[in-house]
């Protein structure tokens, strides 16, 4: 087994961070099956409701900051709908939030999430030159792709996604593909990794759909599929090309770190909120839907917080199952994740049972790669995950 110890990613312990996520369009020229993000609609975000939701979450990182005697951060994301869509405010909104930083002294970094049908030379160069990490939704190769992400119009949209992940290839790229696990698809999944590989995408983050139904064919599928996806991170470490895949990558951190430690978990609805088109505050972006859920409204861009409604959440967090308690895996294992507990079984503090299966998984996987590459003393894999004196860094 690798050993614990002296990782080269670490927390920033001179930063509090503050996540804001704008949800700028409740529209979307996509309809994909397992998209959360509630019905589509013209509604929009209007230029004083970002600009408001801006100015909170900058006061409320210089308020962190004071708290903390640390210097002020902030991450400031779009997403949607597709945020393309509203291009004009995603600049203006950025430029704002650049200017107001700066003045602040507020360390700010940049992030939107994409269905990539959009994106285009222009697009790609502007998000560049602001130091943007993007978030390329794409099923990997067609076969899988297509299966359930449809256009509007019900059409296939391989053809019209992928052509972008040309701006994205290689170690330097500024984006990671975001790859949904869904049993309808899981079969073609070690192929479509094998495809984004091929195509030099380095930085790939598998989401899986924990909302789904989940059979025992497609559990096993599943566990093949990561089986063969540790191979070709393997393979690609071997080959001096490594590629970063976050079931991976985040499972050999927590193994060297003895677990996950405060910085890597979610900031929900504490140090992280998602506002709606209409201005609401959520405690994370994947609970917006439809912006109709009051249990989950933590807030409004007029008002600030609704302190009751945010204590209710904040209080709810965390895990209180016994048997999660009594896991040997319970420190390396995401069961603290609130907008997933509460997507999957309606309770923040719940953990489904699918959740439990893909942790055990990642973790499994995850450690055999990294016992692997190890215990060959890969330079590539000593250097990204341990800072060996003359070895890349991640």
């Amino acid at each position: 087994m690798f050993r614990p110890g002296r990782p080269v990613r670490r927390c920033r312990p001179a930063e509090t961070p503050m996540d804001v996520t704008l949800c700028l369009t409740h529209a979307c020229n996509m309809r994909c099956d397992y998209c959360y993000a509630g019905r589509k609609s013209g509604r929009r975000m209007s230029w004083d409701t970002a600009c408001r939701a801006l100015d909170f979450t900058l006061a409320r990182s210089l308020e962190q900051a004071d708290q903390s005697n640390r210097p002020p951060a902030c991450q400031l994301g779009f997403f949607g709908g597709e945020p393309l869509l509203e291009w004009d405010l995603l600049v203006k909104a950025t430029q704002h939030a650049l200017a107001e930083a700066e003045s602040l002294g507020i360390r700010l970094k940049r992030t939107v999430t994409t269905n990539m049908t959009l994106l285009d030379e222009d697009k790609v160069r502007w998000l560049r030159d602001h130091c943007f990490h993007v978030g390329l939704s794409l099923d990997g190769m067609r076969e899988m792709h297509d299966t359930l992400r449809r256009t509007a119009a019900g059409g296939p949209s391989h053809d019209l996604c992928a052509p972008a992940l040309d701006f994205y290839r290689g170690p330097d790229a500024n984006g990671e593909v975001i790859v949904v696990v869904d049993p309808r698809t899981v079969g073609m999944l070690a192929d479509s990794i094998a495809w984004l590989i091929a195509r030099d995408i380095r930085r790939i983050s598998l989401n899986p759909n924990f909302t789904a139904v989940w059979n025992r064919i497609a559990l096993d599928i599943w566990q093949n599929a990561y089986s063969r996806i540790g191979d070709l991170y393997v393979e690609c470490y071997r080959d001096n090309r490594p590629v970063a895949i976050n079931i991976i990558d985040g499972k050999i951190r927590s193994r060297i770190n003895g677990g996950y430690r405060p910085c890597d978990r979610c900031g929900f609805g504490e140090n992280e909120i998602a506002v709606s088109a209409a201005g609401y505050f959520y405690p994370c972006e994947r609970l917006v839907g439809n912006d109709s859920n009051i249990k989950l409204r933590i807030g409004h861009v007029r008002d600030g917080f609704y302190p009751a409604a945010r204590h209710r959440l904040l209080a709810a967090r965390g895990n209180d199952m016994k048997e999660c308690a009594a896991c040997p895996a319970r420190d390396r294992c995401m069961n603290w994740c609130g907008c997933v507990n509460y997507a999957s079984t309606g309770f923040i503090n719940r953990v489904p049972g699918i959740v439990c299966h893909h942790e055990r998984l990642s973790i499994a996987t995850a450690d055999k790669v990294g016992g692997c590459l190890f215990a060959e003393e890969n330079p590539g894999f000593l250097g990204v995950f341990y800072g060996e004196p003359g070895e890349p860094k991640p």
